[in-house]
């Protein structure tokens, strides 16, 4: 990073002349270096510009790609706090996109946006910050008729508070959202949905102690599962037979809002603007 001051400058140009992909680019080239090399000195004057420019465009979509690069930047390096605040700009980016134009493609970043900031608290152990992130996504989904989302959000509330052993609000959660999904029924990618939210309950009746009801949740679910996750249900199902302990799951997840995205090459450098509803 030698050159950095003169690539600073640059940027600074390319910021008065309201060129904001040509910052950002040199800005992410410049943070996919970061914090590997040791020049902690340099870090901060590029932490500092990179919040510069996300102030002077706040609406920018490009200012999130280098907010989202300094993040996953800061989160391998181990520093989550600063790693937090790099993505609480990238979801003020594309919360404020949304409330001056709520399309599907600013919804789907905002969506992305939250996720991330959910896998920092989630390193934090944060787990009602990752909740807050959960429902600020209900909200959004509830807003624009998006039910199915606002199911989906309620599930991985669900699995937090199933995960964290506060059983009463996993139940609620979960019957919640499968009403939810009942309502909406029709749809093939809804009726899996419901589907694994059958696998919660059954987790959920299986930590309770009610094995018979377990078995009933995971039969209903496996009708609707497809290939390798209706053998993982199957196994469940199988194992309510053997003992106490249920298999860990690998297909179907329990809680995948907020996973540690800076651990995938593949998708740290973009922020995919494609529907997420599961």
């Amino acid at each position: 990073m030698a050159s950095l001051s003169r690539v600073l400058i640059n940027v600074r140009f390319h910021m008065m002349q309201g060129e904001v992909e040509e910052a950002v680019r040199s800005l992410v080239d410049e943070w996919r270096g970061a914090l590997t090399e040791g020049y902690a000195d340099d870090v901060v004057k590029l932490h500092e510009t990179t919040l510069e420019l996300a102030d002077r465009f706040p609406l920018a979509e490009a200012v999130s790609h280098v907010l989202h690069r300094a993040t996953v930047a800061y989160a391998r390096a181990g520093d989550f706090t600063a790693a937090t605040v790099t993505a609480a700009r990238m979801v003020s980016v594309w919360r404020a996109r949304c409330q001056r134009n709520p399309t599907p493609d600013n919804l789907a970043g905002h969506i992305h946006a939250l996720d991330t900031m959910a896998g920092i608290f989630r390193a934090r152990d944060m787990a009602a910050s990752v909740v807050g992130c959960l429902v600020e996504l209900a909200e959004w989904h509830l807003t624009h008729g998006n039910n199915v989302g606002v199911a989906w959000a309620l599930r991985e509330i669900g699995a937090l508070a199933l995960r964290s052993g506060n059983l009463t609000n996993a139940a609620e959660k979960f019957t919640r959202a499968d009403e939810i999904y009942a309502d909406e029924a029709g749809d093939t990618s809804v009726v899996e949905e419901r589907a694994e939210c059958h696998v919660l309950l059954g987790r959920l009746a299986h930590i309770n102690g009610d094995h018979e009801t377990a078995r009933l949740w995971f039969e209903r679910a496996a009708v609707h599962l497809k290939d390798d996750a209706e053998s993982e249900v199957r196994s469940l199902i199988e194992g309510l037979s053997i003992g106490d302990t249920l298999p860990e799951l690998r297909i179907l997840k329990v809680g995948v809002f907020g996973l540690p995205f800076w651990e995938n090459d593949a998708q740290s450098d973009s922020i995919p603007c494609s529907e997420i509803s599961a």
